[in-house]
């Protein structure tokens, strides 16, 4: 009997027909620029309605099933919670006065972390805020908080079931006193001061959760008031584009850039707060977008410039812009990753192909130390204020936990922090158990794209070894190594990781990221198999034992990978991706990705989104790998209905016999769980599980 439940259990692992939930089929075609195409599943659209929700909870019940029979094979939770106690570290964040830190307090009703302030980084965390009390039966996580200009009072975000959109709460400080007043409706913004009595903040009008974003205002929020009466202080419906806003660190300055709805043109404004009288005075016109404001400082306002390929950092004098200077030039093939300015210096963060460091300068842009870390390894900021002497940074890199340090930003000298109230992070393993190779596969084209690949030391290169890919390509984001306790299990248990820098991403400066975008969007879905098949022929692997994976941006590459080349892949994992090319812009943000993706009105650029369209070019033919699709039924950054159209018309063909799952995390957002470190570490588990036992099998 026993025998026979197990055997019942692993039905659909086995490779049998699977009992999917019924899903209609309603036949819909369309013609868009003479381009003829299918929409069967339209209907899943409906993201709130009744029917789509049953038939979400169905795929659920599949999908915890399935994931539950596996762990009669495979079981990673007890090693990754292990795993995670020796390396998980808590460190309190300098803002201004004092030290904040997001505090786990375990109890019944509580689950996600609370908020608590030090006097001191050795102090006693003293406790400001407990989120889960706000509201009953939603996931409320305290997501960012700002002090005022004199540390009086602290505005925080709250945000609820993972979605973009957030409240603005205030409390004072040394007291803990919480004020009524409440933002709600806030979005993608910073909380910028006005010394201690009000904040200006950015709002989205929507009333409909995923439909195609409003307009942003700012507006201005006095303490005490009533938020109704909230005065509008710019408004950017006419260009039809974002707004950003920040605040001086002396509070004496406001400044907002308004884009247009390319986000590659930005006209930007300061007002001085010192004045009675609010005034907007514009000092950059029609200003092309290739810089991050990095700070304000003697009438200065320096920026990361991005007007030359590398990255370089300079300053506009701002009663005169045509005054402006080059501060620090830029390196070649030395990417200017970011940069963080302080009261007399200016700390900048390189990549290039040995991993990253930092670069200290006087604030005229005399060199002072460089910071170099190990090959392969990332170096993070981690607690830092303008007006200090000191920072706190850490290292890291796939296989090694955040080493600490402390940075004398008088003369670069570092060395290890050493604090009681911190306890060290311990390896599961010896550095030498893992080996990291940073080197460059050639694309299809005659591009070399860097590739990063970690295993274990001595490893047989025969073509057996479980391997998974990842890339993400998109928006000149560069991704950084980050230690993870799954990877950790994975590598352990004779996997291979491989990361490609493929185009689209910014790894080797602005030109890489256009490279990939728009009419070149294929050049990043082309690198990324092309690393597949140089992880191949190089003998790390073979198609029956390669997994994929990517996130958001990722996500659509892996489903544009999978449908392209499925013969390449044994198993696909993309999580909270865009599937359904020709519908991308009718939601939320994807209004401000056109430059990215390209625009559907536009003929020559919708016919390249439909070239890899993951949903459209799902042949009824192709038995596709198998399949993990991962979503969140509250992700207004990329919502679920491209996650649910793609796994409904996977499935629902007579030629898909490898499994297809579809996972929709209930109560979350685009970053998924964010309740505690045990459900992060329970979907970790349940991800590795499916991708080991395929691999394996």
């Amino acid at each position: 009997m026993k025998f026979l439940l197990l055997f019942l259990l692993l039905l659909p692992v086995a490779g049998f027909t699977q009992n999917y939930p019924e899903t209609k089929k309603e036949p819909l075609t369309l013609t868009r620029h003479n381009i003829t195409y299918n929409d069967d599943y339209a209907w899943l659209e409906d993201m709130r309605g009744e029917e789509v929700n049953n038939w979400v909870d169905s795929q659920n019940k599949l999908y915890n099933s399935h994931i539950n029979g596996l762990s009669a094979s495979v079981y990673p939770l007890p090693l990754l919670t292990k795993y995670s106690n020796q390396t998980s570290y808590r460190l309190p964040h300098k803002k201004r006065t004092y030290y904040y830190s997001l505090v786990r307090y375990y109890g019944k009703e509580v689950q996600t972390p609370s908020l608590a302030y030090r006097k001191n980084i050795n102090g006693n965390n003293i406790m400001l805020v407990n989120p889960n009390f706000f509201y009953n039966g939603k996931t409320v996580n305290i997501i960012d908080y700002s002090p005022s200009i004199n540390s009086e009072i602290l505005a925080y975000k709250l945000m609820i079931d993972g979605s973009d959109q957030y409240e603005i709460r205030f409390t004072t400080i040394k007291s803990g006193r919480k004020y009524d007043d409440v933002i709600k409706n806030a979005k993608f913004g910073n909380i910028a001061w006005k010394g201690d009595e009000g904040i200006f903040y950015k709002k989205n009008s929507n009333t409909s959760q995923f439909a195609l974003d409003s307009t942003y205002h700012v507006y201005y929020h006095k303490l005490g008031t009533d938020v109704k009466n909230d005065g509008l202080v710019f408004d950017v419906s006419g260009i039809e584009g974002q707004v950003s806003t920040f605040t001086s660190y002396d509070g004496t300055k406001l400044f907002i850039g308004a884009f247009d709805k390319t986000e590659s043109i930005a006209d930007y404004y300061y007002a001085d707060l010192t004045k009675e009288k609010f005034e907007l005075v514009k000092f950059l016109d029609n200003a092309r977008v290739n810089f991050d404001m990095i700070g304000y400082y003697d009438n200065k306002f320096y920026i990361d410039s991005r007007q030359s390929n590398w990255g370089d950092v300079e300053y506009f004098d701002l009663e005169n812009p045509s005054i402006k200077k080059v501060v620090v030039p830029q390196y070649q093939n030395q990417l200017l990753v970011g940069s963080y300015l302080f009261k007399d210096r200016i700390l900048c963060k390189y990549k290039n192909t040995d991993g990253n460091y930092f670069m200290l300068f006087d604030r005229n842009g005399k060199f002072i130390k460089k910071i170099q870390t190990p090959k392969g390894m990332d170096v993070v900021l981690s607690s830092y204020d303008y007006a200090d002497t000191e920072a706190i940074f850490y290292v890291t890199s796939h296989t090694i936990p955040p080493i600490l340090f402390t940075l004398n930003l008088e003369d670069g000298a570092y060395d290890r922090f050493v604090n009681p109230t911190y306890a060290k992070t311990t390896a599961p393993f010896p550095p030498e158990y893992f080996v990291t190779n940073t080197t460059t596969y050639t694309s299809r084209d005659g591009v070399e794209v860097p590739i990063t690949i970690i295993h274990k030391k001595d490893i047989v290169l025969d073509g057996t070894n479980p391997t998974l890919l990842e890339a993400y390509g998109g928006f000149g984001t560069v991704t950084q190594p980050s230690y993870d306790v799954g990877l950790i299990y994975f590598l352990s248990n004779g996997g291979v990781y491989a990361y490609a820098e493929v185009r689209g991403g910014g790894e080797k400066g602005r030109k890489w990221h256009t490279e990939g975008t728009a009419l070149k969007k294929i050049n990043t879905i082309n690198d990324f198999i092309d690393a597949a098949e140089f992880l191949i022929s190089q003998k790390y692997t073979s198609p029956d034992r390669l997994g994929i994976t990517g996130g958001s941006q990722g996500g659509l590459l892996v489903g544009a990978a999978m449908v392209k080349r499925p013969d390449l892949f044994k198993v696909a994992i993309p999580k909270v991706g865009v599937y359904d090319m020709a519908k991308f812009n009718n939601y939320t943000v994807a209004r401000f990705h056109l430059d990215e993706y390209g625009d559907p009105d536009v003929e020559e650029e919708f016919t390249a989104m439909m070239d890899y369209s993951p949903y459209h070019n799902i042949k009824e033919d192709v038995n596709y790998p198998a399949t993990l699709i991962i979503t969140s039924d509250n992700d207004d950054r990329v919502p679920p209905v491209h996650s649910y159209k793609f796994a409904a018309k996977l499935q629902n063909r007579a030629a898909q016999i490898n499994p297809v799952y579809l996972k929709t995390r209930r109560n979350a957002g685009h970053y998924g769980v964010t309740t505690n470190n045990e459900e992060h570490l329970q979907e970790e588990s349940e991800v590795y599980s499916f991708l080991l036992y395929y691999l394996k099998k």
